[in-house]
C-alpha cells in the first residue's frame, strides 16, 4: 500500500510541480527538499542528488542521510532544473524541466527501482501559476508578468490578481486584506522597497515603482505566511527577485508611448450630469533596455536593466479664458496685476501659471551572480532610482497658484545588497545577507526660497505666490542597514532553522511649516499697500531652521527558531517563534514645561520595547490532488516611522509656533516685507511652549493574531467546463492587539459643580483645556481662557478584527488558453485608520462620537466584495511567433465613509482651536419632539427627515450614526494587453509589439467604466451643521457651509474613467 501510493505521489510531484507550504522570509532564492527511498520503501541513504540549473550551469550536489532525506538551499528562482539521483545501490533517476518558485521549497519525493534497470527519465513541467494564485498567497513568473495588462508599469498591476489585493484610488495605493497600504512589506532582491517613513501613498520611497517591471523574474504576495523568518508587516509581504545572467547573452531594448491622442474623452461625472468633464492633456515616453550573460561561463554572470520615463506635466489650472483645461475664478488681468505688484513693490519673482515642467523617472539595476563553487553562491545587486515631479497645489476653482508656489518633489533611492548562500555539508547550510538603502527626498520650491508665501484674495478666488507653506523647510533622508543570518540543519524528518536579523534606520527629518512666513491679504489693493489680514510663522527660537530637524536612529534586533517537520510524506508541519526588540540611540529633546504639565517626560523612544511572535502552520496532502493547509501566528511591524518621528520633530523646543498675541499686530501685518520676517516676531518664540506629540511611555508594539484554513483541489472535474481545474477556498481570521491611537493630553472632561462629567443632552462628552501651568479652572462649556494648545500622544487604543473569505478557480488549457477568477468577502474593523503621516491629521479626521474614546467599527480600507477574472490566450497567428491576448476584469464595492457634523471649524465639543474638525458623528433625532436637538438657519425636523432617509441615517434615530457604515459607489474596470512577436534581424532575434489599454470597458459602457474614489483613511460627508447650546446642552443643527449633502464624498477620476492606451515595441536578442 505504501509503495503504490508513494509511487503515485512521487510521479505527481515531478510532473505537476507540487510545492510545499514552506515559505522563506523576504527571500531571493528557492530550495528543494525531499525523500529518496528504495523499492521496498526503505530510505535510500547515501544517494547523491545533483541539482543543475540548466541556463547557467550552476550545480549543487547533496547526499541523502540514512533515512533518504535531503535538502538544498540557495537555488536560483525559475529554471529549468535537472535533478539526477545517483545511487550505488539502486537504479539512477533523472528529472527534467523542474521550475522553482520564489521563496518556497520544491518537494521531490522519489522511489528508486532495482539497479539492473536503466536510468529512469521523468519530465516535469513549468510552474502552473493558476494554482499559485489563491487567497492568502500568490506567485507570478516572468511570462505571466509580461502578458498581464500593466499600463502603470508597476508590480501592483500584477499583484492585483491576488484575491486580497486591491488597487484603490488612482491605482497608486494597494490595500491587502482591508489593511492600510502603508502596512505592507515590499522587498526586491532582499532590499526593502517600502516607504519606511510612510509619506508616499504608493508605499514606495519613490514617486513611481522603484524597479522596472521588465527586470522582475518572479514576484509573490502572502498575507499569512507561517514561517517565523517573515517580519515587518501587518498588511502583506510582497517579495520580488530580479533576473540574472545565464550562459547565453540575452537582451532587449524597448520604447513605449502614451498620450491623450491614444485615449478617449472623459464623460461628465454621472453623479453630477451638469458638470463638465476636463479634457485630458498628457504625453508619456518610456524607454529602456536589459542585458544579461556570462562573464565566465558556468561561473560568473551579469545582468543590467535601465528604464527612463519622461512626461511633460500639463498646466493644471489657469485664469478665466486661458488655454488651461481647468479655470480658477480669477481674471488674467488680476493675475497680471498681482505679478506686477510682486515685482515692483516687494522685489520678488512671483512666477506664472503657464509653466510646463517635465516629470522624470530613471531606474538602474545591476546584478552579479557568482558560482564560487558547487557549495557557495554569491549574488550582488545595485539599484538606483531617481525621480522628480513638480506639484501644483491649485486644485479648485477658488485657487490659482503661480509657479513660485509650486514645488518639485525629488526622490532618490540607492540600494546595495550582497547575499551569500553556502551548503557546508549535505545537512547544514547558511545564508548571509547584507543590504543598505539610502533614500533622499526633498520638497523644493520651484523658484527657490527667497521669500514667504502670500495669499491674495481677488473676490471669488485666491492667488498664491511664494514658496508653499509646507515646502519652506521640508527635507528627509533615511538610510536603512540590514544584516541577516540564517542557518538550516536537516535532521531526519526535521529541518531546523535559526537566524538573526539586524535592521537600523538613520533618519534626518526637517519639517516645519511657514518658516519663511505666510501672509494673507484680503484684496489686491491691500497687497499693493502691504497690509495683511493674517500671518503665520513657525521656527526654532534661534531663527536657524536647521535646529528644527529630527535626527535619530532606530532599529530592531530579531532572533528566531523554527522546525519544519514532515512526519509522513504527505504532511508537513512548521512551528517556530520569533523575538524582536527595538533599539534607539537617540531620544526626543526633553521639554521641561511638558514634564511640569503632565508629570512624565516626552523622551520615550521605544528603546527596549519587545515582542514575541509564535507561529505554527501545516500542509496536508490528504489525497493525490487535494490539500488542506492552515495555521495560526502572530505578526507585527509595518507601521510608518514618521509616527515615531513626530515625537522628535514636535518636541515643543525645536519648532515653535508664533503666538500673534505676543507682538503688536502692526509689526507683522503692516508694511509687509515678504522677504523678511520681522525680528520682533522671531524674538518672541519661546522654547518649550510649542506643540508636543510624544510617545506613550507604556506603548506596546501593535500586532495581530492571524489564522487561516484552506482547501485546494488541483485537478477538479467540472463536467462540461472540463477537467484539471484548480479550486481553492480559504477563510482568514485576524485579531489585532494594541493597535495605534492618538489622544490629546491637553483636554479633560468638563465637570459640573458636583464633580460629575458634563455631556450634551444626548450623552456626548464635553471637553475643556487642562493646562496645569495656567491657574484658570474651566467651569462651563467653551471656557478655555483662550488656551488653544494641544499635545497629541501616540498610544495604544481599541483593536479590531477581520473575517475574510476567498474563493478561487483557475485552469490552463493545452491550446494556450488560461483562466483565473476569484471572489473575496471582507469584514474588517478598526478604530484609527492611520491614513495620515501626522498625529494632527490622524486625530483630527477620525470620525467619532467622543474625541477621546474612539470606538471600533468598519475599517476605512475594507473592500467588502471583490470579483476578479483574468483570461489569457496565446496562439501563433504567424508560424513561430506568439500572439498573446489578456483581459483583466475586476469589480469591487466602494470604500466605507461616515456622515459627520460641519462644525465650521469651531471648538463645539471642546477641541483645541487648531484641532476643531468636522469629524463628529451626528446624533439622529427621533422626531420633531426630540428634546436633545434644536434647529437654526430655518431648518426644521420636517426638512431634515427626508435628508436622513435619503442618507439612510433614519435607522439610527435615538442614537449616534456609526463610523464607516456607508459605502461609496462600486468600481468596475476591464484592462487589455496584446503582444505580437515578429521576426528580428537575425535568427533567435524578435521584435515584439505590445499594446496596453486601461479601462477598455469605457468603449463598451462609459457609465459603468467611471471610477470614483474616496480619498483619505477616513472619508466623511459633512451632513449638517452642528453646534451646541451651552445653556441646554442640546446639539443645534443648521445649514452646513457647502449646503445640505447626502452624497458619498467621492472624487471622480476622469483620466481613469475612459480608455487609455500605451503602444510599445521591444527588440529581443
Amino acid at each position: 500500500m505504501f509503495n503504490s501510493t508513494f509511487k503515485r505521489t512521487a510521479l505527481a510531484a515531478a510532473l505537476a510541480a507540487v510545492f510545499s507550504g514552506t515559505v522563506y522570509a523576504q527571500d531571493t532564492a528557492s530550495a528543494m527538499r525531499g525523500s529518496v527511498v528504495g523499492p521496498q520503501g526503505n530510505g535510500a541513504g547515501g544517494t547523491e542528488v545533483v541539482i543543475r540549473h540548466v541556463p547557467s550551469g550552476s550545480t549543487v550536489t547533496v547526499t541523502t542521510d540514512e533515512d533518504g532525506n535531503f535538502v538544498a538551499n540557495g537555488l536560483r528562482v525559475g529554471g529549468p532544473y535537472q535533478v539526477v539521483l545517483d545511487s550505488d545501490v539502486y537504479r539512477d533517476a533523472a528529472y527534467q524541466d523542474i521550475y522553482l518558485q520564489l521563496g518556497s521549497t520544491y518537494r521531490l519525493n522519489a522511489q528508486l527501482e532495482a539497479d539492473e534497470m536503466e536510468r529512469l527519465q521523468v519530465s516535469g513541467s513549468a510552474i502552473n501559476y493558476a494554482s499559485l494564485n489563491r487567497g492568502s498567497g500568490s506567485s507570478f513568473g516572468e511570462e505571466q508578468i509580461e502578458k498581464q495588462p500593466t499600463y502603470g508599469r508597476d508590480l501592483k498591476d500584477v499583484l492585483r490578481l491576488n484575491p486580497l489585493a486591491t488597487q484603490i484610488g488612482d491605482g497608486s495605493e494597494l490595500t491587502v486584506a482591508g489593511n492600510n497600504p502603508k502596512y505592507n512589506s515590499i522587498t526586491v532582491d532582499g532590499i526593502g522597497q517600502n516607504d519606511d517613513f510612510g509619506l508616499n501613498n504608493n508605499g514606495y520611497p519613490t514617486q513611481r515603482s522603484p524597479i522596472s517591471i521588465d527586470a522582475i523574474e518572479q514576484v509573490s504576495i502572502d498575507v499569512v505566511p507561517f514561517s517565523v523568518k517573515d517580519s515587518n508587516f501587518t498588511g502583506a509581504k510582497i517579495n520580488a527577485v530580479t533576473k540574472s545572467g545565464t550562459n547565453e547573452f540575452k537582451g532587449s531594448v524597448f520604447y513605449q508611448y502614451a498620450s491623450d491622442s491614444l485615449a478617449g474623452d472623459p464623460e461628465p461625472n454621472r453623479y453630477y450630469p451638469d458638470s463638465t468633464a476636463p479634457e485630458l492633456d498628457y504625453e508619456e515616453k518610456t524607454k529602456g533596455f536589459g542585458l544579461g550573460g556570462p562573464i565566465i561561463e558556468d561561473t560568473l554572470f551579469f545582468y543590467v536593466n535601465y528604464e527612463k520615463t519622461e512626461e511633460p506635466q500639463p498646466v493644471a489650472r489657469g485664469p478665466e479664458g486661458s488655454t488651461a483645461s481647468n479655470f480658477a475664478n480669477v481674471s488674467a488681468s488680476d493675475v497680471q496685476t498681482i505679478q506686477d505688484i510682486a515685482r515692483e513693490v516687494y522685489q520678488v519673482e512671483p512666477g506664472d501659471w503657464n509653466i510646463n515642467p517635465v516629470e522624470e523617472d530613471e531606474k538602474v539595476l545591476a546584478k552579479i551572480d557568482w558560482n564560487i563553487n558547487n557549495d557557495h553562491r554569491l549574488a550582488v545587486t545595485y539599484q538606483s532610482t531617481e525621480g522628480q515631479q513638480t506639484r501644483n497645489n491649485g486644485g479648485s476653482t477658488g485657487t490659482l497658484t503661480l509657479s513660485s508656489n509650486w514645488y518639485s518633489n525629488t526622490q532618490e533611492l540607492k540600494a546595495y545588497s550582497a547575499q551569500l548562500y553556502s551548503n557546508w555539508t549535505s545537512d547544514f547550510s547558511t545564508e548571509i545577507k547584507l543590504s543598505k538603502k539610502e533614500v533622499d527626498n526633498g520638497r523644493v520650491p520651484l523658484l527657490g526660497k527667497n521669500y514667504g508665501q502670500a495669499r491674495i484674495e481677488t473676490g471669488e478666488a485666491a492667488v498664491y505666490i511664494g514658496p508653499d507653506y509646507s515646502s519652506q523647510a521640508n527635507e528627509l533622508q533615511n538610510d536603512t542597514t540590514q544584516f541577516q543570518f540564517n542557518a538550516e540543519y536537516l535532521k531526519g524528518d526535521h529541518l531546523i532553522q535559526a537566524g538573526y536579523d539586524y535592521t537600523s534606520v538613520d533618519v534626518y527629518n526637517l519639517f516645519a511649516e511657514a518658516t519663511l512666513g505666510a501672509w494673507e491679504f484680503d484684496s489686491i489693493e491691500d497687497f499693493r499697500n502691504q497690509v495683511a489680514s493674517g500671518f503665520e510663522y513657525k521656527n526654532h527660537p534661534s531663527g536657524n531652521v536647521d535646529n528644527v530637524a529630527a535626527i535619530f536612529t532606530q532599529g530592531t534586533h530579531s532572533i528566531y527558531l523554527q522546525d519544519t517537520w514532515t512526519p509522513t510524506w504527505d504532511l508537513e508541519i512548521t512551528y517556530g517563534v520569533r523575538y524582536e526588540q527595538i533599539f534607539a540611540d537617540d531620544q526626543p529633546r526633553l521639554n521641561d514645561r511638558f514634564v511640569q504639565r503632565y508629570q512624565f517626560a516626552n523622551t520615550e523612544n521605544l528603546d527596549g520595547v519587545d515582542i514575541i511572535l509564535p507561529r505554527v502552520g501545516f500542509k496536508w496532502n490528504f489525497a493525490d490532488d487535494m490539500t488542506l493547509r492552515g495555521g495560526v501566528g502572530k505578526y507585527s511591524g509595518g507601521r510608518p516611522n514618521v509616527w515615531i518621528s513626530n515625537a522628535y520633530t514636535n518636541d515643543g523646543i525645536g519648532a515653535v509656533n508664533f503666538d500673534p498675541s505676543s507682538v503688536d499686530s502692526s509689526v507683522y501685518l503692516e508694511n509687509v516685507d515678504l522677504a523678511n520676517v520681522p525680528q520682533e516676531v522671531v524674538d518672541s518664540l519661546v522654547a518649550g511652549d510649542g506643540i508636543v506629540t510624544p510617545i506613550d511611555p507604556n506603548f506596546e508594539l501593535p500586532s495581530e493574531w492571524r489564522s487561516s484554513l484552506a482547501i485546494d483541489w488541483n485537478g477538479a472535474d467540472l463536467g462540461y467546463l472540463g477537467e484539471d481545474w484548480f479550486l481553492s477556498a480559504e477563510f482568514i481570521y485576524g485579531k489585532k492587539q494594541d493597535d495605534v491611537a492618538w489622544t490629546d493630553l491637553s483636554r479633560r472632561t468638563l465637570l459640573d459643580e458636583n464633580g460629575n462629567p458634563v455631556t450634551t443632552s444626548a450623552g456626548r462628552p464635553i471637553y475643556v483645556a487642562d493646562d496645569p501651568l495656567d491657574n484658570h479652572v474651566p467651569s462651563e462649556i467653551g471656557d478655555d481662557n483662550g488656551i488653544s494648545r494641544y499635545d497629541l500622544m501616540l498610544t495604544n487604543g481599541r483593536s479590531g478584527d477581520s473575517k475574510i473569505l476567498t474563493l478561487t478557480a483557475g485552469k490552463a488549457w493545452d491550446n494556450g488558453l488560461s483562466f483565473n477568477t476569484s471572489y473575496t468577502h471582507q469584514d474588517v474593523t478598526e478604530a484609527f485608520a492611520g491614513g495620515s503621516s501626522t498625529a494632527w491629521s490622524n486625530y483630527r479626521y477620525t470620525p467619532t462620537v467622543d474625541a477621546e474614546n474612539v470606538l471600533v467599527n468598519t475599517a476605512g480600507y475594507e473592500v467588502e466584495h471583490r470579483f476578479v477574472a483574468n483570461l489569457s490566450y496565446t496562439t501563433q497567428l504567424m508560424d513561430g511567433y506568439d500572439s498573446s491576448f489578456t483581459l483583466f476584469w475586476e469589480r469591487y464595492s466602494g470604500r466605507p465613509y461616515s456622515y459627520v457634523l460641519d462644525t465650521y471649524g469651531n471648538s463645539v465639543f471642546g477641541d483645541a482651536g487648531n484641532l476643531a474638525r468636522p469629524r463628529y458623528l451626528p446624533y439622529i433625532p427621533t422626531g420633531p419632539d426630540d428634546s436633545n436637538v434644536e434647529y437654526t438657519d430655518g431648518l426644521t425636523y420636517e426638512q431634515l427627515l427626508p435628508l436622513l432617509q435619503e442618507a439612510g441615517l433614519d435607522q439610527y434615530a435615538g442614537g449616534f450614526a456609526p463610523m464607516n457604515e456607508f459605502r461609496g459607489p462600486w468600481n468596475t474596470t476591464l484592462d487589455f494587453n496584446y503582444t505580437q512577436e515578429l521576426p528580428g534581424f537575425m535568427d533567435e532575434h524578435k521584435f515584439t509589439l505590445f499594446f496596453d489599454v486601461r479601462n477598455i470597458l469605457a468603449l463598451i459602457d462609459e457609465d459603468s467604466a467611471q471610477q470614483h474614489y474616496l480619498f483619505n483613511g477616513s472619508p466623511t460627508t459633512q451632513f449638517v451643521k452642528g453646534d451646541i447650546n451651552p445653556e441646554t446642552g442640546n446639539v443645534v443643527y443648521g445649514r452646513p457651509y457647502a449646503g445640505y449633502d447626502t452624497s458619498a464624498p467621492t472624487s471622480y477620476l476622469p483620466e481613469r474613467s475612459t480608455w487609455q492606451a500605451k503602444i510599445g515595441i521591444r527588440y529581443t536578442f
